[in-house]
């Protein structure tokens, strides 16, 4: 193949080995559990409730995003794929909205950007 030739249909990496969608699933899982981790210990800083908060609901995304093994991929969502998804969706949008409050309300440092 030369380099003037387009790459041929279906020459994508998940086209080329299915089998690793799962693992990157799971690791995309796992980058958000970090995700929220981090953030729970930056507000940790500032607000120890809140921060506490936002560290407890990493642990249960990280396992609410473990797929169990032998599960293939199937068209559409289980009644338990689709609870863990809007678990996941409630979870994140209640941290922004904590976040958004304590960003709004919350005190601020003198010298500090706002």
């Amino acid at each position: 193949m030369t380099p003037q030739q387009p790459a041929p249909a279906g020459d994508g990496p998940e086209e080329r080995n299915p089998g690793l969608a799962q693992e990157r699933t799971s690791l995309s899982w796992t980058r958000t559990a970090i995700s929220f981790a981090a953030l729970g210990g930056v507000v940790l800083k500032e607000n120890v409730v809140t921060g506490l908060i936002i560290l407890a609901i990493a642990p249960v995304v990280w396992r609410l995003g473990q797929v169990s093994e032998g599960s293939g991929p199937q068209p559409g969502f289980s009644p338990v794929g689709a609870f863990r998804l809007f678990l996941i969706t409630v979870a994140i949008v209640a941290v922004a909205l904590l976040c958004l409050f304590i960003a709004i309300f919350g005190k601020s440092v003198p010298g500090a950007l706002r």
